[in-house]
């Protein structure tokens, strides 16, 4: 009756049939066979656990495309990327110490003072080492600890001894530069009166002061003296300080005019040895005189002044070393941890005396540290290291008679955890000068190194990150840079879209 569509037969292949594994002896294994189902399911679930935890899903590439600016800003982020973690691989290696200030807890009765320092002018014997502290002087009972080196302070030039010219010479230029303005004031007045508001107290200095010093020695009663009064002070205005004269060195030389009261004055007037009034005379830098014996006019002064200047050689004096030998000592000390000094010293020898005005305590600080030396510098801190001997390889050289170098040293506890105690110290230095007027130019000078404690103390801790603190660290950073690169390479595509498209719509 009806008729039906029948579905026409698709033939197919036959299903292959599942490779067969092979077992350890041969024989021929279905796969799933050796396993139990329960671990089959077991796997498939929790496969399918991870796939529905996954928050890092993928898209296609198919659904993406890439951009010139993407991979300018990819292979920026990967270069910076590298430098963030070389730099925190770095700073999670490296060793950083952190310094906390405490008060000194320090027990110690005694310190340990090392030092290694060369005189470059002084010989071993005639050097002596003194301690002094709080409780006095200390006496040294034994020199075992100390070594005495004698050493060629030159190589090849030899120290000679000083003239008399020489040393009067240095001494008339170390008092000509060490004089205050009211000092030169003083110099420099006449002595015309003892009721002035100079005091007048040296007139070898007055003297002395300048190379030439031409000396008006009156009276007040003398008639002659009155009459040469006028004629003095026009003299004077005319060539005091003012005219030049060429002495035997082809060199310029000026000459001071002096007046001198031998009545307010007797008693310099007399060791002066003067006879009679007026009196002129020239005096020179080193104290010698020539006395003036012409008749009184400016013209025959002007004369006598060019003459005798002529024939005069100014002493060119420099300070040298006057031994061939220096020292270099060397040692250590135990002392009280109390404020003290130790010192450097000329001192005589056997049946020789050294003239203390001679004696040259120029140095070179080779070492100077205090506590222990068995700490290795390499595992010190830096900072640390350049207060532990601040004055090694230092020179420290004066120039001129009577004067000393003199070191000032605050000396801090340190403790660095693993290595142990030991001192820093801060140094300041000064040039001590032997005043004249105090009595002291017959003291010798002193190479003198002064030093106090300190009543705080330096804690050292080392300190580095850990492990995780690096980790967390470096995530934050380099997650930090990339979204910032990749928000920056959007923000960029973006912008350059709209661009384009603007320009697309106006076109």
């Amino acid at each position: 009756s009806g008729s039906s569509c029948v579905r026409p037969q698709v033939l197919r292949p036959p299903a292959p049939e599942p490779a067969r594994r092979r077992g350890s002896c041969g024989e021929e294994r279905s796969p799933g066979r050796g396993r139990p189902p329960v671990l089959d399911m077991a796997g498939g679930s929790l496969a399918r656990t991870l796939h529905s935890l996954d928050q890092f899903r993928q898209v296609s590439r198919d659904l993406t495309r890439g951009t010139l600016t993407g991979g300018i800003f990819t292979a920026i982020a990967y270069a910076l990327l590298l430098l963030l973690l070389i730099a925190e691989l770095g700073a999670f290696l490296r060793t950083t110490y952190q310094t906390n200030v405490v008060m000194d807890q320090n027990q110690d009765e005694l310190m340990q003072i090392n030092f290694d320092i060369t005189l470059f002018d002084l010989p071993c014997k005639y050097l002596k080492l003194g301690v002094w502290d709080k409780f006095g002087e200390q006496k040294m009972n034994s020199t075992d600890l100390f070594h005495y080196i004698p050493i060629d302070h030159t190589g090849q030039v030899r120290g000679m001894a000083y003239t008399k010219e020489e040393i009067t010479a240095l001494e008339s230029v170390d008092a000509h530069s060490d004089v205050s303005e009211e000092e030169k004031k003083e110099l420099d007045a006449d002595w015309s009166s003892s009721s002035d508001h100079f005091k007048h107290n040296d007139f070898n200095a007055a003297v002395t002061y300048h190379d030439f010093t031409l000396v008006n020695f009156f009276a007040e009663w003398c008639v002659h003296c009155r009459k040469f009064s006028p004629m003095w002070s026009e003299a004077a205005e005319k060539i005091s300080e003012k005219m030049t004269f060429k002495n035997a060195d082809g060199q310029d030389a000026t000459v001071k005019f002096l007046k001198m009261n031998c009545v307010d004055f007797t008693s310099v007037c007399q060791q002066a040895k003067i006879a009679a009034f007026p009196s002129v005379r020239l005096y020179k830098r080193d104290g010698t005189y020539e006395a003036f014996q012409q008749k009184r006019s400016i013209d025959n002064i002007i004369g006598f002044l060019t003459a005798s200047i002529r024939n005069s050689h100014l002493i060119i004096a420099r300070h040298h070393m006057i031994f061939s030998e220096g020292c270099q000592v060397q040692g250590v000390l135990s002392v009280p941890r109390v404020p003290g000094h130790f010192y450097l010293v000329a001192e005589p020898f056997g049946d020789l005396t050294v003239n203390p005005a001679m004696t040259n305590v120029s140095h070179r600080v080779n070492h100077l540290s205090f506590g222990n030396r068995g700490i290795p510098k390499d595992k010190l801190p830096k900072e640390v290291l350049e207060h532990n001997t601040p004055l090694d390889g230092r020179t420290f050289i004066v120039q001129r008679f009577h004067e000393a170098p003199q070191h000032y040293l605050k000396v801090v506890s340190t403790h660095i955890e693993g290595l142990g105690s030991f001192y820093q110290m801060t140094h300041t230095n000064r040039v001590r000068k032997l005043h004249r007027d105090g009595g002291e130019t017959n003291r010798a000078p002193q190479a003198r190194f002064v030093y106090d404690m300190s009543p705080m103390s330096i804690v050292v801790k080392s300190k580095s990150k850990r492990w995780y603190e690096f980790l967390t660290s470096l995530f934050a950073i380099l997650g930090g840079a990339f979204t910032v690169v990749e928000l920056t390479s959007g923000a960029v595509d973006t912008v350059g879209s709209a661009v384009k498209e603007a320009l697309g719509k106006n076109n």
